[in-house]
């Protein structure tokens, strides 16, 4: 450890001084100062402060996001009042809600880095919070779509975007040792959100009612507002980080270009755009199928709130399973598909028979399958695409998430209205599943021809080398 003086003539190499003992330099007489110490304190702030991001983002998902995923109750709520809404037009409302902003992300990821971090979330928080104030006024549910769907689904998506990239700036992909820990553990806002407000909104409108029930939830978006946004920056950002590590002129480079038109692009957004249309499908009509099989809404919410709980246990042990089994990430995909495919034809069988009760495992369990298709997609986009490419490859993760979070339960809800019948909506999604699960694996058989060529080609090279070699050395 070296004491130098705190003003600027220690980095003269001529008037240094360097000293053991002395607590003022000789030369200007300022204090000495423990170079190593400051940064061994710069460091511990930065690591502690990645911490507080991680809190922040956690603590936002689940006021912000997890009301728009429980937005499902809301929906049943609005069926009790015999809406003249059909089952398609709530099911816009719902999932636009969930997840337009997501069709945005460019615009997004441009505002962060053109406005900062700090400035797009705070926006992002306040817009969610407005929109629940002037949505509570209406009364034509028409109204809904412009009030609520559009700017909640720009702001509870630009929130969802920016956590994942402040996180993972923080802790950098392939460098940082807790990357996948952190990258499970903010995704477990979400599910717990929908946990936790679930039970809020539930309990809100048997009181009060919906508008009532939204001015409330205004009112704790407005204070966690306030509470986030002054601690959401990069200014801590450990000295490997980049805030902006890629250039904001090109979304594309030219150069690129023909890598996302890539085969192996192609086939593995097909797979998350059908798992997403599958799993959203689901979730947002959940309570209402089970309203509709003649399940008290109390149980009916209790099972949701449960599955909520699960799907966040899933992605806490997601890093324990990648611990004990150190497989690569990508092969969780196919096998939480298969998994999703498996309990949704246990539950469907359950619940039109005499064991209904006994359909909440199959439920429950169902949430392995979102926790691992939305926990790693920050973390596989570098692997599907180039290293230095993961934050727009997670931009293009976020674009198609966002299409089959809208798609799924849209085509869910016109099955509904043509057969009056919420029958059709578990087959949905395992039609939906059949379709990513034969995606991923069909992504994961192309990326093992990749590195077989690769390894090939490699091998190839040397062999030429070592002949070009000996063929010098003889002569």
């Amino acid at each position: 450890m070296e004491n130098v003086c705190s003003c600027e003539c220690h980095n003269n190499p001529n008037i240094r001084h360097i000293m053991a003992c002395c607590k003022v330099c000789p030369k200007c007489q300022q204090p000495i100062v423990h170079q190593a110490y400051e940064n061994h304190n710069l460091d511990s702030l930065q690591n502690y402060y990645g911490i507080l991001i991680v809190l922040i983002t956690v603590i936002s998902r689940i006021i912000f996001i997890g009301f728009s995923w429980s937005y499902g109750t809301v929906i049943a709520e609005f069926k009790k009042q015999n809406s003249t809404l059909s089952d398609t037009e709530m099911s816009w409302i719902g999932s636009i809600g969930q997840s337009f902003g997501g069709l945005l992300a460019p615009l997004v990821l441009f505002c962060a880095r053109q406005c900062g971090f700090q400035i797009t979330f705070s926006l992002s928080l306040f817009i969610c919070t407005i929109s629940l104030f002037i949505s509570s006024t209406i009364r034509n549910l028409h109204w809904l779509l412009f009030t609520y769907s559009l700017p909640y689904g720009f702001g509870n998506t630009a929130i969802f975007i920016l956590g994942t990239l402040l996180c993972g700036l923080y802790y950098p992909a392939g460098q940082h040792p807790k990357h996948i820990l952190v990258m499970c553990i903010i995704s477990m806002g979400f599910p717990i959100g929908y946990h936790i407000m679930d039970a809020l909104i539930f309990s809100a409108i048997e009181e009060n009612g919906w508008h009532l029930m939204k001015r409330h939830i205004a009112i704790i978006q407005l204070i966690a507002t306030c509470l986030l946004s002054p601690f959401f920056t990069t200014k801590f950002l450990p000295s490997t980080s980049q805030p902006y590590p890629y250039p904001s002129t090109a979304f594309i480079p030219d150069t690129k270009r023909k890598i996302y038109y890539s085969k192996l692009v192609i086939y593995w957004m097909l797979g998350i755009f059908s798992a997403m249309c599958a799993i959203n499908n689901f979730l947002l009509h959940l309570h209402s199928h089970l309203e509709h099989l003649l399940i008290s809404p109390a149980r009916a919410d209790l099972w949701f709130r449960l599955l909520g709980l699960f799907d966040a246990f899933f992605r806490l042990i997601i890093p324990l399973i990648l611990r004990c089994y150190p497989i690569d990430i990508i092969y969780l995909f196919p096998a939480s598909v298969f998994t999703g495919i498996i309990v949704l034809i246990l539950a469907f069988g359950l619940l039109y028979t005499s064991f209904s009760v006994i359909a909440i495992l199959p439920i429950i369990l169902f949430g392995f399958t979102p926790a691992v298709v939305t926990a790693l997609q920050y973390t596989v986009s570098n692997r599907i695409f180039e290293e230095d490419r993961t934050e727009q490859g997670y931009i293009y993760h976020v674009i198609v998430t966002s299409l089959g979070t809208l798609v799924g339960p849209v085509v869910g809800g016109l099955f509904v209205d043509m057969t009056d019948s919420y029958k059709s909506i578990i087959p949905t999604s395992i039609f939906f599943l059949l379709i990513s699960f034969m995606s991923f694996i069909a992504t994961i058989l192309l990326l093992n021809k990749k590195k077989a060529d690769e390894l090939e080609e490699s091998q190839t090279a040397s062999f030429h080398q070592h002949d070009n070699m000996a063929y010098g050395s003889s002569n």
